[in-house]
């Protein structure tokens, strides 16, 4: 069918009738058939949003009427919706449609696709996502879905349904969407980032961020001086800790959370729905000095507003404290500014001792030096086993 503007109720019959054909075959994202059914969501909608007629029934009306007419009650729903919790819920507008439920109504009951399309609950992009792109299984073992009871092995036959719960369950998530997303992928992996997995990944940093209190932002109150104040509780045993608690008090909320599978992460910035910048990190190594070089990195992000109308965040991947990437490179010199090292004492280090005098000269961290140590000498093998850990120091 050829694709063209809907000028008449005949066009709109036949587009509807096309859309309906298209969502029963469940295309893959980014197919011919996927694209044509976007494509016809988008005339569809452009052709009813002229359209100067009374509202129609919300999805959940649509349905409810269709039973009385064929004179079910929720026990004869279940095949629909799956259980009988889940068709309660639903009937009741607490749990969303999916696509799943969409199509057995649209084929088993007769209800018009249309009526599924006007609902503000049901987001047309929807139609492209692949949720078995999804890190399923790795979601699963972090804890993602924590109202789900079942194995693994149940968990893929509802990705779908589970995923959306977990977006639903984190206030302002829908508002970091992959077309509301720029991202900047830095390092020398080769590997294809998943998407899907960023983004899972952001949600659940945004769903700790709600868990801490958090003051509010004053803008431009990120600058050296403050970044050199954070560098200072490194000295502290458990500075990361303290750290964390000094940014909430100045509005920016930092995070600790492991990276997914085939994301690669190191860290990333970005801006709250609230407004707060949020800096986060993975822990990907478990080493003091990486710590503490990428939360500077970050915070360089924010205070260089690196992060803004463009760059809606910013994930760093295999981070390169030699990148040449304009905004990596800075970021970078920043975060190096604020630890404030000499170079050349750097240079004169030989033994630990030497790094135990620098430590109480600069009163930071041990490791901080260790690693601009072996960075400027470039001899990763120097005082490997003197580099703290840091994990344990966030229950990981």
């Amino acid at each position: 069918m050829e694709i063209k503007l809907i000028h008449n109720e005949k066009d709109y019959e036949l587009a509807m009738a096309r859309l309906t054909e298209l969502m029963d075959l469940d295309p893959d994202l980014k197919s011919p058939d996927s694209n044509e059914l976007e494509l016809w969501a988008t005339l569809i909608e452009k052709y009813e949003s002229g359209l100067h007629t009374p509202e129609g029934p919300t999805s959940i009306e649509a349905i409810k009427f269709r039973m009385d007419q064929m004179g079910f009650n929720q026990n004869d729903m279940v095949e629909y919706f799956g259980s009988k919790s889940k068709t309660s819920e639903v009937l009741n507008g607490k749990r969303n449609l999916t696509l799943s439920m969409m199509r057995k109504l649209v084929n088993g009951l007769g209800i018009p696709a249309s009526v599924f399309l006007q609902d503000e609950a049901v987001l047309l992009s929807d139609a492209n996502t692949d949720w078995l792109a999804f890190p399923v299984n790795d979601m699963f073992k972090k804890g993602y879905f924590s109202g789900f009871k079942g194995k693994l092995s149940d968990l893929k036959l509802v990705a779908e349904e589970q995923i959306r719960a977990f977006f639903e369950r984190v206030p302002g998530s829908s508002s970091l969407h992959e077309p509301c997303m720029k991202t900047a992928a830095h390092g020398e992996n080769e590997k294809e980032v998943n998407q899907y997995a960023l983004l899972a990944w952001q949600v659940r940093v945004l769903e700790k961020c709600y868990q801490q209190p958090i003051s509010t932002y004053e803008e431009g109150s990120l600058n050296l001086d403050f970044l050199k104040s954070v560098v200072q509780y490194s000295f502290l045993d458990n500075g990361p800790v303290l750290a964390q608690e000094f940014l909430a008090k100045n509005g920016v909320y930092m995070v600790v959370e492991g990276h997914l599978e085939q994301t690669y992460l190191d860290g990333a910035a970005f801006l709250s729905p609230k407004g707060n910048p949020v800096v986060a990190v993975t822990l990907r190594y478990d080493r003091l000095d990486n710590f503490w070089f990428t939360l500077l990195h970050e915070l360089a992000h924010i205070e260089l507003k690196h992060v803004n109308k463009d760059h809606k965040v910013i994930y760093d991947s295999n981070l390169n404290p030699e990148d040449t990437d304009l905004i990596e490179k800075q970021a970078n010199d920043r975060a190096k500014e604020a630890f404030n090292l000499n170079e050349a004492d750097l240079r004169n280090v030989y033994q630990y001792s030497d790094v135990v005098a620098l430590e109480r000269k600069y009163k930071i961290s041990s490791s901080i030096i260790l690693g601009q140590v072996r960075r400027i000498k470039n001899d990763y093998r120097l005082f490997s086993r003197k580099m703290g850990k840091v994990r344990y120091i966030f229950n990981m």
